[in-house]
């Protein structure tokens, strides 16, 4: 069985937990946050640790999590399966997104996109798509100027480097 699909069952769990009143969403990135340091991931493969002292490591760090969450922690370091944390969160918050009806979209921009930008950006993407999207902004010197729009699987390129690179063909063709 694949990782995905083994992520996929947890985040499912913890989504119908969450539909049900339980708040999961900040304990469960804080400790995904903390399960994708370098440092941390190399503690908790170590067979030699306990899974109790693995899931009290991620704990204390993340200041107290809810018993719900420590649960699944314990569950995850017994079972071996704590890399999969991030990826349980990444697939929880999409879940999530899908049932507010909120999409996420990656705006890549030569320069850095002030909020005022960004709002306005995310007010006529809403108005496109027709749900509510919110923005993760992103700089890359390399597009020149413009911008790259990516909302799920479409992507949109108003970059200057797409616009001359497109000019170059229809003057070599």
């Amino acid at each position: 069985m694949s990782t995905t699909s083994i992520a996929r069952r947890y985040a499912r769990a913890l989504f119908e937990l969450d539909q049900e009143g339980v708040t999961i969403s900040k304990d469960l990135a804080a400790a995904a946050a903390v399960a994708a340091v370098p440092e941390v991931q190399a503690t908790l493969v170590q067979p030699q640790i306990p899974a109790a002292t693995k899931a009290a490591i991620v704990d204390k760090v993340c200041g107290g999590l809810s018993k719900e969450l420590n649960r699944l922690l314990l569950m995850l370091c017994e079972r071996g399966k704590t890399e999969l944390l991030p990826e349980i969160e990444s697939i929880f918050a999409d879940m999530h997104r899908q049932a507010s009806r909120e999409v996420e979209a990656e705006v890549v921009a030569a320069t850095s996109l002030d909020s005022a930008t960004q709002k306005k950006i995310a007010a006529a993407l809403t108005k496109s798509v027709g749900c509510k999207v919110s923005i993760k902004a992103s700089k890359d010197k390399n597009i020149m100027g413009g911008l790259v729009l990516r909302i799920g699987d479409r992507q949109l390129d108003y970059s200057l480097r797409s616009r001359l690179e497109g000019l170059k063909r229809a003057m070599v063709s």
